[in-house]
């Protein structure tokens, strides 16, 4: 997996941009139920910052898996679109 990080400017504003680039064996992986975790530092980002990425058949399907990870004090914000 490639991380990386650029500064630059969008319509005039200064913006970060993160890039991960995800080999043909971690999207395997990925098929597989094994998702990815790293810290932000590793990509020049905070180290407060923990990045995961998995991924399944739908939206609605990853929200599932997710949902026991929630607690009652857990911030969320999920796109409206995306609610079952």
């Amino acid at each position: 997996m490639l991380k990386m990080f650029a500064n630059g400017t969008k319509n005039g504003k200064p913006v970060r941009l993160v890039v991960f680039g995800l080999s043909h064996g971690n999207l395997d992986g990925l098929r597989e139920g094994r998702p990815i975790n790293f810290n932000g530092e590793t990509c020049g980002l905070s180290d407060d910052i923990e990045i995961l990425i998995f991924a399944d058949e739908t939206e609605q399907a990853i929200a599932r898996k997710f949902a026991h990870m929630i607690a009652a004090d857990t911030e969320v914000h999920i796109d409206p679109r995306l609610r079952e």
